[in-house]
């Protein structure tokens, strides 16, 4: 396989497309490999079940993420919880939500943090679509800041911490960004990015 070419120009419109539909799932792979052994000095072997990116009009990636739907199985953010994610969210926040209305992201790179708000829209009306109401996810800071700047104010659930998972090592620099587990409503997400364009 030849190596990609990663663009960092920001996609010009937000008619961004869905890999799922048009790029293949190992050049999104090396995408994600790429950008945190680049921004992490990470190693990354574990990949969500689906896999999605943003091109450039081009048709090169700039972002890519992926998701797992919860009642698949265990997700990889519930290393850092002691309890399943849904009865997590119950106990700290008192809300009753079903595993069947969970999708977590994860994978998610990028080449510059424009890139990365317009996955968080493309992810946002693509989890709406297929009818998932809620979205956890393991954030950076800079993540969280993509977040606000559309609007949308995600909860804190628990620091992300590297002894919990297998081989932190594998994670480079990652943890020294002291990442944690978030989670969204995806329908009110949607209705304020929708409110924004």
């Amino acid at each position: 396989m030849k190596p990609l070419d990663y663009h960092t120009r920001q996609p010009q419109t937000a008619q961004a497309v869905l890999s799922d539909l048009r790029c293949e799932e190992d050049d999104i792979r090396r995408f994600i490999v790429h950008t945190f052994a680049h921004h992490y000095n990470a190693s990354i072997e574990t990949f969500c079940d689906h896999l999605l990116g943003v091109c450039t009009p081009q048709g090169q990636l700039c972002a890519a993420a992926g998701y797992n739907l919860a009642e698949e199985g265990t997700l990889f953010l519930e290393q850092y919880l002691d309890l399943p994610l849904e009865q997590h969210v119950q106990q700290q926040l008192g809300l009753e939500i079903q595993r069947s209305d969970i999708a977590e992201v994860g994978n998610l790179a990028a080449t510059h943090a424009g890139g990365a708000r317009m996955l968080i829209e493309l992810m946002t009306q693509h989890l709406h679509k297929e009818g998932r109401r809620w979205v956890a996810f393991t954030a950076t800071r800079s993540l969280i800041n993509s977040f606000k700047r559309l609007g949308l104010s995600p909860v804190i659930l628990a620091p992300a911490l590297p002894e919990r998972v297998k081989n932190p090592a594998a994670w480079g620099s990652y943890y020294a960004q002291t990442p944690f587990v978030a989670i969204g409503d995806i329908q009110l997400g949607h209705a304020r990015l929708g409110a924004h364009q």
